[in-house]
């Protein structure tokens, strides 16, 4: 990447930069962060402060489909110790990981929690951890973590304001980016009715698709009802489905018996954390061609199904530039404030497992947010 494009970066993520120019300005020479997430370009925001202060850092992404591979080359070059790259198999994602762990840290920056059962399994104690998904918080239910976690998936500005809007307002033009269709008049059914399935529920409404929902929770489904949205059970909402997109965070929602339900010509498509939430690894089992990039189509049982970006998330598939990372500005700078507070020890009185992530950080970036956008 070129000054310009740095420049360019910096600018439309204000919030990060102005956190990031006081992370700088610290020491923290002599302390190790590990990061399991995704690696786009506003990571160069939260990343290269820490480098500026001294930390060592090192890096492998959470998921195989949302790596920029000049984001990855740009990070080397400053110095970060990075394994990743667009489009990792199974196999050299769990590498990645197995490296990422084979060294103790100060500080864990995780989305899917996977980084932190590893730490913990491998007797490691840093000083905290961050968890950024409903994925990671279903993988740490249960599980004793003897190091406090800092949860910001649930704080109100990620929960109302990411998980609920941008993801929504993401997710569709990846999805017309990739497939050259709109979504007037198209039966959409999302499964998973929690706030990121409501915001890709709603937008898809409001771009004139016919939304059915499918959610275990009974009060959910009303809530879809009151929004405006049709509500079955899975098998009597893929029927007549074109379009079935995934947002619960869990494993295997859609599996063999869902998807030999499907109707010809359907599309598959998840915006959860999990890329496994429609069993990739058994349609994998049939033949299927790649149709372009993100693309591929199945033949199941005599019938054509597609499935974007390999089952990974779509508004993050890389190389659209359908999305707007511009969004993601003030949670950069909650996990940059949230590794800073980490590694100054200021979270050293919280107890083991997962916490509240802390509030007087999240006011002031919803601060910052306010006076940016006031401007």
């Amino acid at each position: 990447m070129d000054i310009a494009e740095l420049e360019w970066i910096a600018w439309t993520n204000p919030i990060t930069t102005a956190f990031g120019r006081e992370v700088a300005a610290s020491d923290l020479s002599g302390r190790t962060v590990s990061c399991h997430q995704h690696i786009l370009p506003g990571t160069i925001g939260i990343v290269g402060p820490l480098v500026e202060a001294g930390a060592r850092v090192r890096m492998a992404p959470c998921n195989p489909d949302s790596t920029d591979d000049r984001t990855a080359t740009h990070l080397a070059l400053m110095g970060v110790e990075i394994r990743g790259h667009a489009g990792m198999s199974a196999v050299e994602l769990a590498d990645a990981l197995a490296w990422l762990v084979s060294e103790s840290a100060d500080a864990l920056c995780d989305m899917g929690g996977e980084l932190i059962v590893a730490t913990a399994t491998a007797g490691y104690r840093p000083a905290g951890a961050l968890e950024a998904t409903t994925t990671g918080l279903h993988r740490l239910a249960g599980v004793d973590i003897p190091f406090p976690v800092l949860d910001w998936n649930g704080i109100a500005l990620k929960d109302l304001v990411h998980n609920r809007h941008h993801v929504g307002a993401e997710t569709w033009p990846a999805f017309t980016a990739i497939t050259n269709l709109s979504l007037y008049g198209r039966e959409i059914v999302v499964v998973g009715f929690g706030p990121v399935g409501q915001g890709v529920a709603l937008r898809a409404r409001d771009l004139g698709a016919n939304v059915t929902v499918v959610d275990l929770d009974p009060v959910r489904l009303v809530q879809a009802q009151h929004h405006g949205c049709r509500v079955a059970d899975f098998d009597d909402a893929v029927r007549r489905a074109s379009v079935i997109v995934t947002a619960t965070g869990f494993d295997g929602v859609v599996g063999a018996a869902q998807i030999e339900r499907l109707a010809d010509g359907a599309i598959l498509m998840n915006v959860g954390h999990s890329h496994r939430e429609i069993d990739v690894d058994w349609l994998n089992q049939h033949p299927h061609t790649d149709l372009r990039r993100h693309l591929e189509r199945y033949e199941v049982n005599g019938r054509r199904v597609h499935l974007l970006n390999r089952g990974s998330l779509v508004n993050l598939a890389a190389g659209l530039g359908s999305g707007a990372p511009q969004l993601f500005d003030p949670f950069s700078a909650i996990m940059l404030l949230g590794l800073d507070a980490i590694l100054q020890g200021r979270i050293a009185g919280l107890s083991a497992g997962v916490q509240r992530y802390p509030t007087e950080l999240e006011t002031r970036v919803a601060r910052s947010l306010i006076d940016t956008t006031s401007d």
